[in-house]
């Protein structure tokens, strides 16, 4: 008898026992809301935007360049195709950075000339900085607190404030942005397996977005061949090939660079020039000192300045830059190279500071600035990942020394904050900026003392203003553009002789210079001298036949000689140049009324209240034209709104001394029209 399995019975499942939930895995986003990454990336953004939220408050800095990139810059007054081809087809003060330019360009659409988006846009980027930084760090095997630590050194060091608080740096910020994203990259190409080489594209396409910011972006193919030997990745053929892209974009828009400076070379300005009596050897002297500088104010943020003299190669100073400096340079070197038995991270740090900061050291000078805090905003990454790498190290060795390893972190950090914060308000204004480097260099540089005076000039402080620019001339050397710069200083104070005097100072300097040209014809125009104010406007318009401003100012004083033909020939072909220039339709005006044609003086004076509302001398025009057509309501209804224009204004209006003076053109039919409706009553 074969025997069967027994059919199984039911199955019985005990009273109050069920199997166990599976627990579901986090999704991604959950994962990084909760992680401690997420949370270190917060309190970074924190600290370093309370950190700088001073620089918020701060103006344009017209007299550091804010005026040729920004402010006074063409290509980024209005966003159009046009000015976007200009941007990337064109050099702006010796720089090539269309990107930079582009950004400038979006935030006057958006806003005008108005400092407060410029200044967010630069800490939102150098924001980002930060966080990639900490990414980076995390990426080369730095435990989290240390990498986090790091960033937050990188973020709030007070040597990154010229290049966050100054809105022209915008190139430093978004030139870094684009090139720590491409290390990025790669780093993650390099690491991944499989290997992606959608990495290393997005990478290459990082780093053309970065030479577009600011062309110091070429060391970056240097810094990957270090971030190699720092991961220990072997050398190999494959590995060099991979890399030639990199090497070749580099070596474009270095040539680009070198182009710029032979142009602007070319064209006489003196925007890249250096010190001539400085030699080769003076400049080597000098970069290597800068090094050392670079890396003390980086432990000891000290005496920061936005504009760093040579310091005078006499003394105990000559002894420390040509002696003492060469040898601590030396130990230095021999030092990382002694790290490299134990470890690549010493030397992979320091290299990455000196490829990044080589190119700005002017040893192949192109600049007067010899040593800047702008120049580290890159390279500093450097010196912060040896510090942390170090501070691991201390760790790793003897555990109980983390507390007080965090401790003096955190310590160096606070006093970072202290002095960033206060250093943003050095930034306010040009007043503030430069008074902090004459404090500090007191009668050591003629610029400091000639950009204070132009600062107080914008602040209608006439008096310091020449105080300042008479300093400047004392230091020297000689310079036509502080001489036409006083010069107009004294204009407003009412010193024409004065004025007169520094304007043909400074066209004996630069015979060529036509501001300077222009001012003094407008000063002979306001003493009543109209026949060298006249000479003085044509020998403007013979070096410069497109100036605008000198068609209106010749035009005026024709006017007052009663050459009305000519008058209006000129002021014509000012408006062919640019029709907008609304003084020349109240020329125009002015002209026709003198000639009897009220009715045409009327179409010209109402031309320039479309375009200028607010003109007296058109409104007042108006007026007189229709008293002199008989229209008693027309005349009187522009005669009140030129007093409530004046009244708004703070100009006395009450008979025809009081128009004189606030400089209404009142010729014969002009000022019997006036003089006939204020004698009458409604």
């Amino acid at each position: 008898m074969s025997k069967t399995n027994p059919s199984p019975g039911p199955v019985i499942i005990p009273v109050n026992k069920f199997p166990k939930k599976v627990p579901s895995r986090p999704d991604k986003e959950s994962q990084i809301l909760f992680s401690k990454t997420f949370y270190y990336s917060l309190v970074l953004i924190v600290i370093t935007f309370v950190t700088f939220f001073p620089s918020l408050r701060n103006d344009f800095m017209p007299t550091w360049d804010d005026e040729k990139y920004v402010t006074g810059n063409p290509m980024v007054k209005e966003l159009n195709l046009e000015n976007i081809r200009k941007m990337f087809t064109k050099q702006v003060n010796g720089s090539y950075v269309p990107l930079a330019l582009l950004t400038f360009a979006i935030e006057n659409e958006l806003v005008g000339n108005k400092p407060l988006l410029f200044h967010i846009t630069n800490l939102i980027l150098h924001l980002l900085c930060t966080l990639l930084v900490f990414k980076i760090l995390r990426l080369l095997k730095l435990d989290l607190i240390y990498a986090a630590f790091g960033a937050l050194l990188f973020g709030i060091h007070p040597m990154r404030v010229e290049s966050v608080a100054w809105i022209t740096e915008r190139k430093d910020v978004l030139f870094s942005f684009f090139y720590l994203a491409a290390i990025i990259l790669y780093i993650r190409y390099i690491t991944e397996s499989p290997r992606k080489p959608k990495f290393l594209l997005y990478s290459f396409l990082l780093f053309f977005g970065s030479l577009l910011s600011k062309i110091e972006a070429v060391t970056l193919p240097i810094v990957l061949l270090l971030i190699d030997y720092l991961l220990q990745r072997p050398l190999h053929r494959k590995q060099i090939i991979e890399k030639i892209p990199f090497f070749i974009l580099s070596l474009i828009f270095g040539l680009i660079g070198i182009l710029i400076i032979y142009l602007v070379g070319r064209k006489g300005q003196d925007i890249l020039t250096t010190d001539q009596a400085l030699g080769f050897s003076d400049r080597f002297f000098y970069g290597l000192y800068a090094i050392t500088g670079y890396i003390i104010k980086f432990i000891v943020p000290y005496s920061q300045s936005a504009m760093y003299p040579y310091p005078v190669m006499a003394g105990w100073t000559m002894v420390w830059i040509r002696f003492v400096n060469p040898v601590v340079i030396g130990v230095l070197i021999f030092l990382v190279f002694w790290s490299v038995r134990k470890t690549r991270a010493i030397a992979f740090g320091m290299l990455f500071f000196l490829v990044n900061i080589f190119f700005l050291l002017q040893i192949v000078a192109v600049g007067n600035a010899f040593f800047a805090d702008r120049y580290t905003y890159l390279p500093y990454l450097g010196l912060i990942f040896i510090t942390l790498w170090f501070a691991a190290e201390v760790v790793k060795k003897n555990a109980e020394r983390k507390v007080q390893v965090i401790t003096w972190l955190s310590v160096f950090a606070a006093i970072c904050i202290v002095l960033t914060f206060s250093r943003c308000k050095i930034w306010k204004d040009g007043v503030s900026l430069w008074s902090d480097v004459i404090s500090q260099y007191p009668e050591r540089s003629m610029k400091s003392y000639a950009n204070r005076g132009i600062s107080y000039m914008a602040k209608q402080e006439w008096d310091n203003a020449i105080d300042d620019f008479s300093s400047a001339l004392l230091i020297g050397p000689v310079s036509a553009g502080v001489y036409g710069d006083r010069g107009i200083a004294y204009g407003f104070t009412g010193e024409q002789e004065n004025a007169i005097d520094d304007f043909s100072k400074a066209i004996r300097l630069n015979p060529k210079n036509t501001k300077n040209l222009y001012n003094r014809g407008v000063t002979y125009g306001n003493l009543g001298q109209t026949g060298k104010a006249i000479m003085d406007f044509r020998k403007v318009l013979e070096l410069d036949p497109a100036n605008v401003s000198t068609y209106a100012g010749l035009s005026m004083m024709l006017i007052k000689e009663k050459k009305f033909d000519t008058c209006r020939i000129l002021a014509e072909k000012g408006l062919k140049i640019d029709p907008s220039r609304s003084e020349l339709y109240t020329i125009l005006g002015n002209c026709e009324l003198e000639k009897g044609y009220p009715n045409k003086a009327i179409g010209m004076f109402s031309n320039c209240l479309r375009i200028d509302s607010k003109s007296l001398d058109a409104i007042l025009g108006l007026s007189a034209a229709y008293t002199n057509i008989d229209d008693k309501a027309k005349a009187f209804q522009y005669l009140d709104f030129a007093r409530q224009v004046a009244q708004n204004n703070d100009i006395r209006m009450n008979d025809l001394t009081d128009i004189e003076r606030s400089g209404i053109t009142l010729l014969d039919k002009k000022k019997e029209a006036l003089q006939k409706l204020l004698a009458q009553k409604r």
